[in-house]
């Protein structure tokens, strides 16, 4: 059988797990949040199975940012979410502004291979 490339994976094992959190702030509240983001702790950039993670925010709703994190399985996500590592990432934010951070969805990605980049 031949594998079109145009259509094979790109690595031999591309395929894995995706969070996406659909974050809301005030919009006047997002350049904290951002600011928030970009200081990050950065304790899961080492932890098993973590391959990356992207800040979004919206260019016609300042006040929606969308944190998409990428991870080798369901498993090391999960993982990670019952860390110690992740309630101190999560603790390093101010209380004031984690008042005023709302998730309005979360929704998780498996079983997708990347076909083209």
């Amino acid at each position: 059988m031949t594998v079109d490339p145009e259509r094979a994976p790109l690595s031999g094992s591309d395929s894995g797990y995706v969070s996406v959190s659909r974050l809301r702030v005030p919009a006047e509240r997002a350049p904290e949040l951002l600011a928030a983001f970009a200081r990050r702790a950065r304790l899961v950039d080492g932890f098993d199975g973590f391959l990356g993670l992207e800040v979004w925010q919206s260019e016609r709703d300042p006040g929606e940012i969308l944190m998409v994190s990428r991870w080798r399985d369901r498993d090391a996500f999960k993982g990670y979410m019952r860390s110690d590592a992740h309630r101190r990432s999560h603790n390093r934010i101010e209380p004031a502004l984690q008042a005023v951070i709302k998730l309005e969805r979360l929704e998780h990605f498996r079983g997708y291979d990347i076909v083209a980049r």
